[in-house]
């Protein structure tokens, strides 16, 4: 059997797959205009258009996104991410032009552009081709109890894990409700690993294994078999966290201990707040007088709505927005907004769908009660509520709450419990795996979700 190509080696080898394809296209760019234009492509010839290669990085970076295990063996989901790099290496472009000029010959971006799109695509097909190969898809076994298992199998049908193959399960006895064929007991685990040929042992129990099993699992670990968790498995292929399937003990080792996220430089991820802000509150202030006229003229009642949220550290602070509803909207008491809610105005579906009843938002933004990118900030009812009913919702507030989210562009709006543990989910993944980064991959995506019209 050959060696498997794990997740992080995978991103590795896009990310250098991603360089080398950029360069080639910048080569076969320089390379046709010069033939077009009358030039020799000499080693001069490069080194005086050498400015062209600056789109070598930026396209790396535009398509990080692409690179994560949901999207790479994801014909569809690859090609809309290389889609959205190159419209950030078109705009990176008109920028440049702007004040460039003719350094910068048109011409020359188009061939570029298209080189890189073309380049890419063709990588990206001849890598999911072969990482679907037998000989190097990944052979799982999952150990633990029926019911967590039972929980884990869905995720084979996932494009992330469309790569690998279940070969059975471990379990203390032959279980009939065991997802899979029953390969052997436990303390058995690193034989059987060894008899099938696995690459991969997935832990899936709400509890702790014996002592024995874990030495076991050891020596698997020790013969090269990748031994994870469930959760861990989850988080690679959705990009979400399990809370239904998490105990105590997670939040202890994961979140709160040595293994917890990383926190992005606070004084980066507030440059990046101003950076964005300032501009589209600039912007808003135009827009704003429009939308105000609108409201006014369509409805009765203030131009704004204002409603406390909780924040940071279960800090309140009060919210504003354009009113989008009628104002007996909440004659009754709190309640969450649903799907075809007749307390909507007319305008405000329109503003609702296109997100522009948020741009009052920017100025929580800019006081530092919010950020960009965040989990969203829920009402104080809503809150309490949720706490006692979905496991560790608390943890969100650890995080300072943001304009747009993981939860938001993932996910339309929650409008009852089981929709807000979903949505907890996503958030608990941000809260991970946060960063400057990441933070600018949520803001493209949610520039796509308003270009779609998806809001409600």
């Amino acid at each position: 059997m050959a060696r498997v190509v794990r997740p992080a080696e995978r991103a590795f080898l896009l990310v250098v797959m991603d360089a080398v394809g950029a360069v080639g296209a910048v080569l076969l760019g320089l390379w046709t205009w010069s033939f077009t234009a009358g030039f020799q492509f000499s080693a001069d010839f490069l080194e005086t258009h050498a400015i062209w290669f600056l789109s070598v990085p930026i396209w790396v970076v535009a398509l990080a996104p692409t690179r994560h295990m949901a999207t790479m063996l994801d014909v569809r989901d690859t090609l809309i991410g290389i889609a959205r790099a190159g419209a950030v290496l078109f705009f990176c472009y008109l920028v440049a032009f702007f004040y460039a000029g003719d350094v910068l010959p048109r011409l020359v971006a188009m061939y570029v552009l298209w080189d890189s799109v073309a380049l890419t695509v063709a990588g990206r097909l001849v890598v999911l081709w072969g990482l679907t190969r037998d000989q190097f898809a990944r052979r799982l076994v999952i150990i633990g109890d029926a019911a967590t298992m039972a929980a884990t199998v869905p995720l084979f049908d996932q494009p992330g894990l469309r790569d690998a193959e279940l070969l059975g399960v471990v379990t203390d006895r032959h279980d009939a409700a065991a997802p899979g064929p029953y390969l052997g007991a436990p303390i058995e685990v690193d034989q059987i690993a060894q008899r099938v040929g696995a690459t991969e042992i997935v832990v899936a129990s709400e509890g702790d294994l014996a002592p024995p099993v874990v030495e076991r699992l050891l020596r698997s670990h020790e013969a090269g078999v990748d031994v994870i968790g469930m959760a861990q498995l989850y988080e690679q292929v959705l990009r979400r966290v399990p809370v239904r399937r998490l105990s105590p003990a997670w939040l202890l080792t994961h979140f709160l201990g040595a293994e917890g996220p990383r926190e992005a430089s606070p004084l980066a991820k507030r440059v990046l707040d101003l950076l964005v802000a300032l501009p589209m509150g600039l912007a808003g202030l135009v827009v704003g007088m429009v939308i105000a006229a609108a409201i006014k003229l369509d409805s009765r009642g203030p131009v704004f709505y204002r409603q406390v949220r909780v924040g940071r550290a279960g800090r309140t602070f009060e919210l504003v927005k354009f009113r989008t509803m009628r104002t007996d909207a909440e004659a009754q008491g709190p309640q969450w907004s649903t799907q075809g809610d007749p307390r909507i105005t007319r305008v405000g579906r329109i503003l609702r769908r296109t997100h522009l009843d948020e741009l009052p938002n920017l100025w929580s933004v800019l006081r530092g009660e919010l950020s960009m990118v965040g989990p969203r900030p829920e009402r104080p009812e809503f809150v309490t509520m949720l706490e006692r009913t979905v496991p560790f919702y608390r943890v969100r507030l650890t995080v300072t709450p943001g304009l747009t989210g993981w939860a938001q562009v993932n996910q339309e709006y929650a409008d009852s419990v089981e929709d807000a543990a979903a949505k907890l989910e996503y958030d608990l993944y941000y809260a991970r795996h946060r960063s400057v980064r990441f933070d600018i991959e949520i803001l493209v995506n949610t520039i796509g979700r308003i270009l779609g019209w998806r809001g409600r």
